[in-house]
Formats: C-alpha cells, sequence, structure tokens
C-alpha cells in the first residue's frame, strides 16, 4: 500500500468523526438568541488543527461544564461555522456550494480569527480567479469585500492587491455598484484620496453627489426643489471630502455645467477660485491645485493600457500569437480620434473624427463585460461607400484583465477583397461583410477567419478610433 494511499485512508477515517462519532467532548455555541446554534466537536481536532482552539483549550476562553467543554462565539452566523467546522475535519470545502459562494466575505473574516490561514489563502485565490473569468461575484459583493480589506488592512493581502488593481483599472466595478451608497466615510475617503482612481474627475464628483445625498434620508433627490438648509446639510456631509476633488482637472464644460450650479457645496475661497481660473487659465490662485490622478493608460485612452497597444502593435507587425517578451515595446505610437462617450457614438461623429487619417485601430469596449472587441484599418476610412481590399486587415477579441492566448482571438482576413467595408451614409462601417459592422453592432463570420464574439449583435460600453503611425 502506498504512502499516499495511507494518507488518504487516514483523512477518510478522521472526516468520519464529523458527523458519525459518539463521543464530543466539546458544544460550541455560536450565533446570538433566536439564531443561537450549538455544535458538537472534539476538543483535539479543534487543537490540531487550529493555533486558536489550542490556545483557547488552554486558557479560560473554554467553560468545562460536566464532560463538555462550553464555547461561545456569538459573533460568528451557524451557517458560517458549519462549513468551517466540515473543513476542519475533512480538509474539504465546496466553493461553489450557493452557502458557501453566498458567505465567501464571512468566510474569510472567521477563517483568519480562528486562524485557518490555508483556508484564508484558498478563499483569497478563488475570489481572484472568479474575477478573472469575469463572474458576477465581483460587481455584486465588490463594495462589501472593499469595507472588509479597508477595515482588515494587510490582513488578506492578495484581495487588497485585487482591490487596488481594480481602481486602477476599472473603479466602476465598485463606485457603479449599488452597494456604492452603502460605503462608511472612512472606506469613501480612502478612494477619493487615491493617486490611481482611473476616473474621469467628474464622475468621482457626480457619484460624491449621489452618495452624500443618499447618506441623508430626508433629501430629495431632485436637487432644483431644495432649500438653502438642504444644501448646508450636504456640504456638511461632503465636507471632508470636497479638498481632496481634482476640480482644476476637469474641462470648462464639466465645470461650467456639473460644479458651477452647486458652488454652494464648496468653501467659498475655492469656488471663487474656480471661477477666476476657467476665466483667467494662468491666473494666481489661493487654492491649492491637486495634479492629475495618475493612470496606467496611455496615449489618452480611457480603455487600453501599454500592453494593450503592444499587443495591437505586434498583430500588427503579423504575429500570430501573444508573447510576453514581444509585447515590451511597442513599435508604433497611436493618436486618439474619437472616443464615443466624450465625441458621440454616430456615424457623423465618425466620419468627422476618423476619416482620412490613414490606418486606424478601432476599440470597443462591451457593455457590462471587461471584454473587448474591435478592428485593424490599415488602409483608412474615406467614406466611398465601396469596400477596400487589403491583406493586412484583422479583428480580434479579448478581455481587458485576462490577456491569456486561451481568451484571445485574433482573425485575419480571408476574403481580401472584402476586408474593410467604408460606408458612406449607412450604418455598415466596419470590417467585411458583417464580420465588425461598428454602428449596426453584429458580428458574423463572413470575410474573416474566425469569429470574435459569440453573438451576433453586441452592445456598446464605449469605443475608441485611433491612428496608427510608426514609432
Amino acid at each position: 500500500m502506498s504512502c499516499q494511499t495511507l494518507s488518504d485512508t487516514l483523512l477518510r477515517d478522521i472526516s468520519n468523526l464529523y458527523d458519525k462519532a459518539d463521543d464530543y467532548n466539546v458544544k460550541i455555541q455560536v450565533g446570538e438568541e433566536s439564531k443561537m446554534e450549538v455544535f458538537k466537536a472534539h476538543s483535539v481536532i479543534l487543537r490540531a488543527r487550529s493555533n486558536y482552539f489550542r490556545t483557547a483549550f488552554s486558557s479560560d476562553w473554554a467553560k468545562k461544564e460536566g464532560d463538555f467543554y462550553i464555547f461561545k462565539k456569538p459573533n460568528v452566523s451557524g451557517i458560517i461555522f458549519r462549513i468551517i467546522l466540515k473543513y476542519i475535519y475533512t480538509g474539504t470545502i465546496a466553493l461553489d456550494a450557493t452557502n458557501v459562494e453566498n458567505n465567501f466575505i464571512e468566510l474569510l473574516i472567521a477563517a483568519d480569527e480562528m486562524n485557518l490561514y490555508e483556508l484564508v489563502e484558498h478563499l483569497q485565490q478563488h475570489i481572484i480567479d472568479l474575477n478573472h473569468s469575469n463572474n458576477d461575484w465581483i460587481k455584486q459583493n465588490g463594495i462589501k469585500l472593499f469595507i472588509t480589506i479597508f477595515r482588515h488592512k494587510g490582513v488578506f493581502s492578495k484581495l487588497e492587491e485585487l482591490c487596488n488593481k481594480i481602481m486602477s483599472q476599472e473603479p466602476k466595478l465598485l463606485i457603479g455598484s449599488n452597494e456604492f451608497w452603502g460605503l462608511d466615510d472612512d472606506a469613501l475617503l480612502s478612494i477619493i484620496q487615491r493617486d490611481n482612481l482611473n476616473m474621469k474627475e467628474i464622475v468621482i464628483w457626480e457619484n460624491l453627489i449621489k452618495w452624500g445625498i443618499a447618506k441623508n434620508s430626508t433629501l430629495n433627490s431632485d436637487m432644483t426643489t431644495w432649500s438653502i438648509n438642504e444644501y448646508k446639510t450636504l456640504k456638511e456631509t461632503l465636507s471632508t471630502f470636497i479638498q481632496h476633488i481634482r476640480f482644476f482637472q476637469m474641462t470648462p464644460q464639466e465645470y461650467y455645467y456639473k460644479v458651477r450650479p452647486l458652488g454652494k457645496l464648496l468653501p467659498k475661497e475655492l469656488e471663487e477660485d474656480l471661477n477666476l481660473y476657467y476665466i483667467v487659465p494662468d491666473c494666481k490662485l489661493a487654492t491649492k491645485v491637486l495634479p492629475p490622478r495618475k493612470s496606467q493608460y496611455i496615449f489618452g485612452s480611457s480603455i487600453f493600457k501599454g500592453t494593450h497597444f503592444n499587443l495591437i502593435s505586434y498583430w500588427i507587425d503579423g504575429g500570430q500569437e501573444q508573447l510576453p517578451n514581444v509585447l515590451e515595446n511597442g513599435q508604433y505610437k497611436y493618436n486618439l480620434l474619437l472616443c464615443g462617450s466624450k465625441d458621440g457614438f454616430g456615424v457623423d461623429d465618425f466620419k468627422l473624427k476618423c476619416n482620412n487619417k490613414g490606418a486606424t485601430i478601432v476599440i470597443i469596449k462591451l457593455k457590462n463585460s471587461d471584454k473587448i472587441i474591435g478592428g485593424y484599418n490599415p488602409i483608412g476610412w474615406c467614406a466611398t461607400s465601396k469596400y477596400f481590399n487589403t491583406d493586412r486587415s484583422f479583428i480580434f477579441s479579448f478581455y481587458l484583465n485576462n490577456l491569456k492566448p486561451t481568451t484571445i482571438i485574433l482573425s485575419r482576413v480571408k476574403n481580401y477583397d472584402y476586408a474593410i467595408s467604408d460606408s458612406d451614409h449607412t450604418k455598415n462601417q466596419g470590417f467585411g461583410r458583417g464580420d465588425l459592422h461598428i454602428f449596426q453592432k453584429s458580428c458574423k463570420l463572413v470575410n474573416y477567419f474566425v469569429k470574435i464574439h459569440d453573438s451576433e449583435n453586441f452592445e456598446i460600453d464605449d469605443y475608441e478610433v485611433f491612428q496608427v503611425m510608426k514609432n
């Protein structure tokens, strides 16, 4: 019999003690009042598996009544402790079970408190894997996770790194969630202060206003009806945060339409300096001007980082797969011609900004996803209402936070005569005869080798078009 077989047998026999033993000597009371539950266990198993319980049974934490140790754990629910107790006895946890998935954060906290560090690491890695696989768990639980990480700073290092990454790459996952309004003051302040928060300053400001209104149940959501006292209430709520908003980094239009009408919320000196700055930009100000937030995004993009542009450059030069050593340096520079959320999503907006600019790359971020689809046009857009012939165009898809070869699709043109659809007045602008039509929001398999999106249709969250120039 091999060593592995012997250890498997040992684990099986000890696991049987979880629900088949009759010689328990510990009663653990978890939860409070009507939700209190009592679990039976063996002190020798608990001590062997956890330093927390080893300390508990060697001190006054556990009281003895007759043949049983009585141990009280009111801060842990019955659902959580049942999962943990099974893990202690069996070394297993069903991560895909509903009762486990719905309680990952509570499990993390309880496992850490009970010194079950292997379980803590296992749970952290699983949550990270969920995020990489575009699971909705982060969208639904991101704010709760952020608050937990903030309150246990330095404890869950892997998840702290994940939260930092989300804030620097895609903060809308947290700030755009329905749970954002539940952030307490300290947690929100830690977000507002971040230099690497990758979000337009005006969007940060708008969300701060919404958060402040949500914190005051007496305030009407329609600010046009407010009295001076209502503005005073909101101003007091936001006073700690105002100094961290980088108003001087906003565009004049953003300031004029979104900040100026709410000037009552600002300190008088700041309001006066802002009015002066946007009329006389080079004037001397009394207010300290905070620098722009740092971003990993380049070439003016709010979607792509350097790695993404380097991958596109590699493909432009004929590369067929992602090779890390090739992606270190980009050999092209990219000039942002159009951003949908800023310049508009219409055909006329596209023609005005992108026609007669030479080679371009189009990148489209899909709604409610970090999936990107796009295409490279080596000729340019000219509104000829014709198809352009080329063998160098391609279309593609990948996930922003998961550049693994298994998740990347590169599709080169098969039928050169229909490589580029250079529409004029219709919505057929794009690649092939439907392989990727930007404004029809369609993805079919016609003139390119591989289909880049599961569905034939898609919804756009934002899109950008770049002029491609050789360095």
